[in-house]
């Protein structure tokens, strides 16, 4: 399949973007931006071909006025480029709860792109899903803009005050689950209103759960027990808003007249260890994760773990020396490789928070340095 994506610089779009590079059925992934609806030709362009849209462009905070026309008219533009190439793709359109019974412009905007969508895939024979979705959180949310969850994640690492409404409700849902499950409306023909349902949890019993998980990781050196996946989202967010000097970390080392003893892992939920040799000069992985938490800890050599962000192009380097022993958790969505660059044989230790599954791997190949 050919698919587009608008908006696609934002939370949702950089996240389905990720999600689309692992499917061995998508041929093409488009991208549209704020540039590519100022030129008609551009998104004329962008449209042509396309088997699926999926629109997420849009305005979700601003005046009144700017909601209103920051929402309709890109998807003006896109009917009008569809109706100047004869493209006739299924749509996918992010809506929102708030546009179910419009009760503010933000909702009314929605609902008003709902039904252009719906009124044009009627006229052309084509299928429109209108995606209603709750409040999405996930890794890389801007805090303070996409996501209550990446503000409260933002603050606990910032060490800044939290302001939590004591009888606050949120329906949450991960925007990788999000991304999946919106793809599988497309694979099995669905049309019209399909709600993408969440999980409903109160904002006080939120942020207790991501304190908890914080004191464990950062303060306790332990990891939490991730056999809930709620709870592993929970955690793999607020891993993400992590800054990068302190992914590099080194535990207490023990030494006497016998050797030396360092604790390498202690969770709460089990998983696989392994430890793997590696000769000087050689590198491995150079894959990527979508759930997985994982961790790299040398215990001796001298070791370059190099990450990459996916979709961008800024490589993080972190040097690890068996001589202070030291780990560094693997990032979700992060393409990652370790070399050995001493001179001597390098024994590193990986730890993994599920059993390898050979059904559903969670490994995906992507070099780190392109």
């Amino acid at each position: 399949m050919k698919v587009g994506i608008t908006g696609s610089n934002g939370f949702i779009g950089w996240h389905l973007n990720c999600f689309l590079r692992t499917r061995e059925d998508v041929l093409k992934i488009r991208t549209a931006d704020r540039n590519t609806f100022t030129d008609a030709g551009a998104l004329e362009n962008f449209v042509d071909g396309l088997d699926l849209i999926v629109h997420l462009a849009g305005v979700n905070r601003a005046d009144d006025d700017l909601l209103l026309r920051g929402n309709t008219e890109p998807a003006e533009q896109l009917v009008k480029a569809l109706e100047a190439t004869s493209s006739t793709p299924c749509i996918i359109y992010s809506s929102t709860t708030h546009a179910i019974s419009p009760s503010n412009v933000y909702g009314e905007a929605k609902a008003a792109v709902s039904e252009l969508f719906s009124s044009w895939a009627a006229r052309n024979n084509t299928r429109f899903i209108n995606f209603v979705i709750p409040h999405v959180f996930g890794e890389y949310g801007r805090p303070f803009y996409n996501s209550g969850v990446a503000t409260f994640c933002h603050q606990l690492v910032k060490d800044e005050p939290l302001s939590v409404n004591p009888e606050g409700k949120l329906e949450l849902i991960h925007v990788q689950d999000l991304v999946e499950f919106m793809l599988s409306c497309y694979v099995e023909d669905k049309s019209g209103n399909v709600p993408a349902n969440g999980i409903e949890i109160g904002v006080p019993d939120v942020v207790e759960r991501l304190q908890a998980l914080y004191h464990e990781y950062k303060l306790d050196n332990q990891l939490p027990d991730l056999s809930d996946s709620f709870t592993r989202s929970l955690f793999n967010t607020l891993r993400a808003a992590i800054p990068v000097d302190e992914w590099v970390r080194s535990p207490q080392k023990h030494a006497d007249d016998r050797g030396w003893l360092v604790e390498t892992v202690k969770v709460h939920s089990g998983g696989q260890c392994f430890v793997s040799t590696t000769k000087p000069g050689i590198t491995r992985g150079n894959h990527f994760h979508r759930r997985k938490v994982e961790r790299f800890f040398v215990l001796q050599g001298k070791a370059k773990i190099r990450l990459r962000k996916l979709l961008t192009g800024e490589v993080v380097e972190c040097d690890l020396d068996g001589d202070f022993p030291s780990f560094v958790d693997i990032p979700t969505l992060h393409t990652h490789s370790i070399t050995n660059v001493g001179d001597d044989e390098l024994i590193t230790l990986f730890w993994t928070d599920e059993f390898f599954d050979p059904d559903s791997p969670d490994t995906y190949f992507e070099e780190v340095v392109q």
